[in-house]
Parts: structure tokens; sequence; C-alpha cells
């Protein structure tokens, strides 16, 4: 018989317990933050029709970075790639019945048919938060707030992340107003715009002369994708129309940097002309968040501002903005900065009960007393050697539990438990009907 690989699949991962603790502890203090902000936890089937991904994600996104599952001819399923659609699909089916704004998150699991490097797989964990029906943009700005809280939570600094972001609305007036791009042209201006951090200049000049051969274009790409404050891109123009400063962008933009000065954000977040997410169904603000460091130079996560997603399931109109919090990357910018406490990923057993029985003759009783200690909300484990009583208590020493029952045959006929305290080394022989009262003393006065 073949021996197969004990490895995954490419670009999926196997969690072993100490790695899912870790995971579990950084999910956990995230949702904490969810239920101070009032979002409420929701879930989406990890299979959905390949249509309503199609209709608002990018071709690219859909084509080539997708896990497409053809069960039957005509039927073609995804494999989430990601959670919005389905996320719009839950909100126009119950829009009615729905109190506005509603405060949304998940923790969906995603695939991605990619090259799998530093902090990317093929599958992959996210953090979902979202809030629809707040048109204003007292919406996005609390999203800021939420994603700097997360950051903060952990330990993190400003001089350690940056949110970078931008208005797609405010690119679209610069392209159309200053560039004079076609609208039809400015889904390749996106385009284009995010691969930028992802090629060397060169290549990049390369990729978007191929897009363009208007060269006012292309050096007014090569414009957008370098300024990090508004004037400084503006500066970059001539000849800029007056109507433009009183473009729904522009106005947007500059009441957006206004609310996150009063917010106290500003350290947090920086304006940068070259972030306008791939996705298509954006509509306003955007933006990704970096490490500021040289190790982790992809983006950590991003999102934005979307308002017509549900067109494609309602003739009902609801804005949302949000994002999606891959947390491999995310675990990796705390890997760096040291922010993850290496005891996080051991198991803690100083509250767990450990019931050594001497002879296997008193098993039943050692599983009666198991069923009491359990009832009670305290963890238990039997050593199910039922010998050499050195052993065990080693074993029980080695895992650090606190408290650790004898069982032998007297305990049995009397109806009675040794109770020993590892940390004292005393012991106590009491009936069965204490054993609880006895276990409570002893974590009061030695547990953490």
């Amino acid at each position: 018989m073949p021996k197969f690989s004990k490895d995954p699949l490419r670009g999926m991962e196997d969690f072993y317990p100490e790695d899912l603790r870790e995971m579990n502890w950084i999910i956990d203090n995230i949702r904490d933050i969810a239920e101070v902000y009032g979002y409420e936890a929701f879930e989406s089937p990890q299979l959905e029709p390949i249509e309503i991904f199609a209709a608002k994600s990018s071709d690219e996104l859909v084509n080539e970075q997708s896990f497409i599952v053809e069960k039957k001819e005509g039927e073609r399923l995804i494999l989430i790639p990601e959670l919005t659609p389905s996320l719009a699909r839950m909100i126009a089916k119950k829009n009615q019945e729905l109190k506005k704004p509603i405060r949304w998150y998940s923790v969906p699991i995603c695939f991605r048919y990619e090259r799998p490097q530093r902090g990317r797989r093929r599958q992959f964990k996210q953090i979902n938060f979202d809030i629809l029906g707040e048109d204003s943009l007292y919406g996005d700005l609390e999203i800021f707030n939420i994603v700097v809280d997360i950051f903060t939570k952990f330990g993190a600094t400003a001089k350690q992340f940056q949110i970078y972001y931008n208005n797609r609305r405010f690119i679209d007036a610069v392209c159309q107003m200053i560039l004079k791009v076609q609208q039809n042209k400015l889904a390749l201006i996106y385009k284009a715009l995010d691969k930028a951090e992802k090629m060397d200049e060169n290549e990049y000049e390369d990729y978007i002369s191929e897009l363009f051969q208007d060269n006012s274009i292309i050096q007014g790409i090569l414009r957008l994708k370098k300024s990090d404050s508004i004037e400084d891109l503006l500066k970059n123009f001539d000849n800029i129309p007056d109507n433009f400063y009183n473009s729904e962008g522009y106005k947007e933009l500059k009441e957006f940097e206004r609310l996150l000065e009063e917010a106290n954000l500003s350290e947090f977040c920086t304006f940068s002309s070259g972030v306008v997410r791939g996705l298509d169904y954006y509509t306003g603000i955007v933006y990704e968040v970096y490490d500021t460091g040289t190790e982790n130079t992809r983006s950590i996560f991003g999102g934005g501002r979307y308002d017509d997603l549900l067109s494609l399931f309602s003739d009902e109109q609801i804005s949302g903005t949000g994002f999606g919090l891959g947390l491999v990357m995310f675990s990796l910018f705390l890997e760096t900065y040291k922010l993850i406490p290496q005891e996080i990923r051991e198991r803690d057993y100083s509250d767990t009960i450990y019931i050594a029985g001497i002879k296997e003759n008193v098993s039943a009783y050692t599983l009666q007393l198991a069923q009491k200690i359990r009832a009670e909300d305290f963890p238990c484990i039997i050593d199910y050697r039922f010998s050499n009583l050195k052993n065990q208590l080693s074993k029980a020493n080695e895992l650090g539990n606190i408290i650790t029952l004898i069982i032998g045959p007297n305990e049995m006929k009397e109806k009675k438990v040794t109770i020993r305290n590892m940390i004292s080394e005393e012991q106590i022989t009491v009936d069965k009907e204490h054993i609880i009262d006895e276990i409570y003393k002893i974590i009061d006065e030695y547990g953490n």
C-alpha cells in the first residue's frame, strides 16, 4: 500500500493544538472589540454561486484566483474568496426586517488559488467587520476606530502600523476632471493603481504602457501612485478646474481628514493616492493597513465603502463599509513585534483535576468521581495506567496540575478521596460528598 504525504495540500495549513490556541487567542481578543462596539456575529456558507462574485468582484479574483466546483453540468460554485457578496445576499434577504444600521462581524474560512508565500495561504481565516445602513462618514470613522483598537489592544503603536487611505470618488474626480479619462476606462485605472506596489518601477511602467497608449494618462497614473497628501498630489497637475474642488470625492476626503483629526486617529492614518483596492464594488473611502517596518512588506489587510452591492439581489439600496482581516498576515505582524505572549501557546492545566487510580479495579469509582467534578465545570483527566503512583504524580506535576486525586481500594471501599495539593504537597482524605468543597478551597488559595 502506498505511503501518502504527511503534508497538507499546497497552500493549506495544519493547526496543531498550540497553533490553534494562539489563533483562538487572537480571535477572542478581536471578538471582545466587536462586542464593545455592538457588532453581532453571523455565518454564511463557504460555497456560493459563482455569479454573485463574478458580477461585483474583480475578473482576476474570480477567474484566476478562485477554487471553482462544478459538481453537475451548468452549476458552477465558488469556494468563497472573500465574504462581502455573501454578506450582501444575507442582508438583501431580510433587509426590511433588520434594524439599521446593521453591525455584523464574522470569522469565515476563505479560499484563493494564489501562489503561497509569506502571509498568504490558499485557505485562510479572516475576521470581517461591516456596518451597513450608515451613509455618513461616521460609519467609515467607526471602522477606522475599530482597526486602531484591534492593533492597540495587542500593544501595537502608530510607529509600527499605519492605515493608508484614499477615496474612490476622489480618484474618479481626478481621472475624469483632470486627466480626462473616459468613464469606461476607470476600472483599468484602478487595476493599474492596485498593481503598483506589487511590481518594481520599470516593470510597472511597462505594464501601464501596455494598458494605455495615451502618455498623459500614463504620466497621470505615475503621479497618482506616489503622493502621501492631497495637497502634494494636486501640485502634480496643472489646470485643475475650479469645479473639481466642489466634487463629491474631494469634499468627502477633506471632511474625512477632519473627522480623523477630531477623533485623535490622525497619528495612525496617512493619505495615500495609490490605495484604491482591487475589488470593483468599492465606491468611497478605501484603505490598506501596513506594517511600517521592513519585515512585512505586503498589506496586512484592507477594506472600504461599497454603496450598491445589494443591486445583485434586490432593487433596494443600502450602503456599507467594512474590512476583512486575514489572520495569517496579522499574526505575522504580531510575531514581528513580539506581541504574542509565549505562554499563550501552552495549555494551562492548573485548574484541571488529575485523578490517579492505584489499581484498575477502582476504575468505575474514578469515572464516577470524574463525572461529579465535570458537572461542576472543572476540567478533569483520568490516568488510565492505574499503576505506579509515583509516575502518575510525576505526570500531574509535569502538566502543572494543582490538585491530584489519589484513589485506591480503601478510598473506593469507604467512599472517600485522597486529595493531594501538588504545590504544598499536603494530602488529606475526605468523604466523597465533600470533594467539590475541598477542590474550591485549594483552587481559591493556589489558583491563578
